[in-house]
């Protein structure tokens, strides 16, 4: 994200282009191919199932027999119809405040679910990475971006952005003067 001394403005509009794009996980998460191959694997054991499925609904009486049964061949008959099951189409949320109320302790798995700067790490919030650790993991208080880069594809700036619902921003030079904040942290469940 360019470098602008007002963090939080700084995170605010990079939600918001994040929301804009639709980068974040709505609903369950799951795509129609990460669908159809879960089913691909699953139909195989529908027989059997189905089996078990008819021994326990023997031990029921009517008429939770018959709707056991009934509810059981529905889901077979979407699991074996060679397709995915049809899904109800979701409105797009409005807003950002909207998306994070339907998907509540789900998160989003993006920035929109950390939404304000804090000096400490706080739930819900982006505060700076201390200096002493700054300084320890890419030798500088100053760092450039591509040293940033490099402590993050290393996993060193793991242990600071592992605790759900929060995270970590630092602020990369160029010739010495500030030029993009890096933001990190995790989200969702």
């Amino acid at each position: 994200m360019p470098y602008e001394a007002d963090i939080a403005a700084a995170l605010q509009r990079l939600r918001e282009d994040v929301f804009a794009r639709g980068d974040y996980v709505y609903g369950d998460g799951v795509t129609d191919a990460q669908r159809k191959a879960i089913l691909e694997q699953v139909r195989p054991e529908m027989e059997p199932w189905m089996q078990k499925v008819h021994e326990e609904a023997a031990k029921l009486p009517e008429p939770f027999r018959t709707k056991y049964l009934e509810m059981a061949g529905r889901i077979k008959g979407e699991i074996m119809g060679g397709g995915t099951p049809q899904r109800k189409p979701k409105r797009k949320p409005k807003s950002i405040a909207e998306l994070l109320e339907f998907q509540a302790e789900s998160g989003t798995h993006s920035i929109l679910d950390v939404g304000s700067i804090s000096p400490e790490p706080e739930f819900g919030a982006l505060s700076p990475l201390p200096r002493p650790k700054l300084v320890h993991l890419v030798g500088s208080e100053t760092p450039s971006h591509a040293e940033i880069e490099e402590a993050h594809d290393s996993g060193a700036l793991e242990e600071f952005v592992s605790k759900r619902w929060q995270g970590i921003y630092i602020i990369a030079y160029r010739e010495r003067s500030p030029s993009e904040i890096f933001f990190a942290g995790c989200s969702g469940d």
